[in-house]
């Protein structure tokens, strides 16, 4: 795939944020994803309370404004000072504290080994395989050991998704850049090509979505009966998004402690 400069990205996540909505947070699509992020980051660092979190490539940072409610502690880094304005709006909407960072997903400024939980959502499909590896290693830099990086991606195997996004770009309608879209076993591939040895764990969830990208698609979903939050949480291999994720190893750390 052809890889945009940073400078474009900007561009392009810049224009984007100008279509965010704050009501977008009670959407089935969002309340499902906001289930998955939650229970998923739960299973690997148990309670959020008091977690330290890093969104990397925040965008409307609604999904780290539903961990903050819950008790995380969140940093939030993003590339387009639009897309932070709009985090930043959001979270003093919400009355949440975060802290926010414009910068690179690739010279992240923070201490290694600095977060409990290290997490993006719809970032790295924007990039070449080397740069996704790129990232994934920074963000595993990030994760504190007994923490969790986890990682969102639209799913190759949504078929609906991917031939409503093929007529887009042929129409001149679509607006997110150059998309690499994953499987799930891609993913996996990627951390283990960043050399993450942990156990990596997937699933895909989400049938519905994808069908939104076409003409009058959410019409037709509700006219079915199918635009309903049970319908957006079902796992199956051609579900929207693809959810990755490890947990860095402690046992370094108890053996120091248990030979000194």
């Amino acid at each position: 795939m052809k890889q945009l400069s940073e400078k474009q990205l900007e561009k392009v996540w810049s224009k984007q944020a100008e279509t965010y909505q704050k009501f977008y947070d009670r959407s089935p699509d969002y309340l499902a994803y906001f289930g998955a992020i939650e229970q998923t980051v739960a299973s690997g660092v148990g309670d959020l309370t008091d977690k330290k979190i890093l969104d990397v490539g925040c965008g409307t940072a609604i999904t780290s404004a539903y961990l903050a409610k819950k008790g995380a502690k969140l940093s939030l880094v993003d590339i387009s000072n639009i897309a932070l304005g709009f985090a930043k709006k959001y979270f003093a909407l919400k009355k949440l504290p975060a802290k926010f960072f414009c910068q690179s997903a690739f010279k992240m400024s923070f201490a290694k080994e600095s977060f409990d939980v290290v997490w993006n959502g719809g970032v790295i499909e924007h990039f070449t395989d080397k740069n996704k590896i790129k990232i994934i290693k920074k963000m595993w830099q990030l994760v504190k050991p007994g923490g969790m990086m986890l990682i969102s991606v639209p799913n190759a195997f949504d078929i609906p998704f991917m031939l409503a996004k093929q007529l887009l770009i042929l129409r001149g309608k679509w607006g997110f850049g150059e998309e690499d879209n994953m499987s799930a076993s891609r993913t996996k591939k990627l951390f283990f090509q960043a050399e993450i040895n942990d156990c990596v764990q997937t699933f895909c969830y989400n049938p519905v979505v994808g069908w939104w990208f076409f003409p009058y698609g959410k019409e037709l979903t509700n006219w079915l009966g199918l635009n309903e939050l049970n319908w957006h949480q079902r796992k199956c291999w051609f579900g929207h998004n693809v959810i990755a994720w490890a947990v860095k190893s402690s046992t370094k750390i108890a053996s120091h402690k248990a030979s000194s």
